[in-house]
C-alpha cells in the first residue's frame, strides 16, 4: 500500500516554525563518505535558525578535485562563530573534510568538519573572469525546466543554468520578521553562550526577494522563485541607513535586477532545492561576469 505523505513541523529559510510535507524523492547513487575536499564556494545563504545547531549557514559550491567540477552543499556552517581566519568569501576556495549526513540524502549533501576546514586560495575576476569561468561552465545545464525534471529523475538539488530573460526582481517585506526576533530572543535566553563577546543577535532579513524570470527550454511558461543570497540581505540591512523606501527597493532592484541580469552580463542563475520540498527551487545566487563578444 501506497505511504501517504507525512507532516512534520520544521523551521523554513527565515526560522520559522511551519507545517510541511515531506516529498519522496529519487535518489541517485552517491559517493560514500568521509572525504577530503577542496570547493570554490560559490552560494553563501543568510543564516537561518535550527533548534539542533543554533545559527547555521548553507554553503554551495563546486568541488575541484574531482576529475570533473561536481556540486557540493555543506551544511551546517556556524559562520559567524568561526575565527576571522577561518571565514571564507564566495569563489575562495576551501579544503574540508566531509561525511555524509543521515538525515539529507540529497546526492551533493555534506556536513563539514569545522575544525578541518582551512580557507585557500580566493579566484578572481581578471580576463573577463576567466578562472571563475572554467570551474563553473562544466556544470552549467540547458535550464531550470530540465533541473525540474532531472530532480524527479535522480535526485538533482543543485544546479547552475542561464536564463533566457530576467523579467523582475521583487521585494516584499517579510511578513515572518517578528516570528524570527522572537525565536532569536528564546534562543538567546536558552543558550546565552551563542552569542559571545563580539557576536550580535542575528538580524532577520526585512525583506523577501524572488527572481521572475524565463528559461532557454521551449514553451517555459516561466518560474518564480525566492533569491536567498546573504548579499541581498546584507546589502537591505546597510543602505537603508543611506536610503529610505522607495528608493532603497530601486537601489536594490538596480543592483540585482539592472546589473547583475542586465544585457552587459553573462548570467548564470545557481539554483537548489530544500531538504523536505525538493520539488521547491531556490535561486541561491547569481554568477554575474561580462558578456562574452
Amino acid at each position: 500500500m501506497e505511504q501517504k505523505p507525512q507532516r512534520y513541523v520544521t523551521e523554513d529559510l527565515f526560522g520559522v516554525q511551519a507545517p510541511l510535507i515531506v516529498e519522496q524523492s529519487p535518489r541517485r547513487t552517491r559517493a560514500a563518505g568521509p572525504a577530503d575536499m577542496r570547493v570554490m564556494v560559490t552560494v553563501k545563504a543568510y543564516p537561518v535558525l535550527s533548534r539542533k545547531h543554533g545559527e547555521a549557514v548553507c554553503v554551495a559550491g563546486i568541488r575541484i578535485d574531482t576529475g570533473r567540477p561536481e556540486w557540493v552543499r555543506l551544511f551546517p556552517v556556524l559562520f559567524r562563530d568561526m575565527a576571522f581566519a577561518d571565514q571564507f568569501a564566495k569563489y575562495q576556495v576551501v579544503s574540508v573534510h566531509g561525511t555524509r549526513p543521515n538525515s539529507d540524502l540529497r546526492p551533493e549533501s555534506w556536513t563539514p568538519d569545522l575544525s578541518r576546514l582551512a580557507p585557500q586560495e580566493k579566484i578572481g575576476t581578471e580576463k573577463g573572469w576567466r578562472a571563475r569561468r572554467a570551474f563553473i561552465e562544466p556544470v552549467v545545464v540547458p535550464s531550470m525546466c530540465w533541473v525540474q525534471r532531472q530532480q524527479e529523475l535522480d535526485g538533482t538539488s543543485l544546479a547552475a543554468f542561464r536564463p533566457a530573460a530576467v523579467d523582475d526582481f521583487t521585494i516584499e517585506p517579510a511578513d515572518e520578521v517578528d516570528a524570527v526576533k522572537a525565536e532569536i530572543a528564546a534562543q538567546r535566553a536558552r543558550q546565552g553562550s551563542l552569542w559571545g563577546p563580539g557576536k550580535t543577535p542575528l538580524e532577520p532579513s526585512p525583506y523577501r526577494f524572488r527572481y521572475r524570470y524565463r528559461c532557454l527550454e521551449d514553451g517555459c511558461r516561466g518560474h518564480d522563485q525566492t533569491f536567498i543570497d546573504w548579499e541581498a540581505v546584507a546589502a537591505a540591512r546597510n543602505w537603508r541607513n543611506d536610503y529610505a523606501e522607495p528608493q532603497l527597493k530601486d537601489k536594490l532592484r538596480e543592483k540585482f535586477l539592472d546589473e547583475l541580469c542586465g544585457p552587459a552580463r553573462d548570467t548564470v542563475f545557481f539554483v537548489g532545492n530544500q531538504h523536505l520540498s525538493p520539488k521547491a527551487f531556490l535561486v541561491l545566487g547569481v554568477f554575474w561576469p561580462p558578456a562574452q563578444t
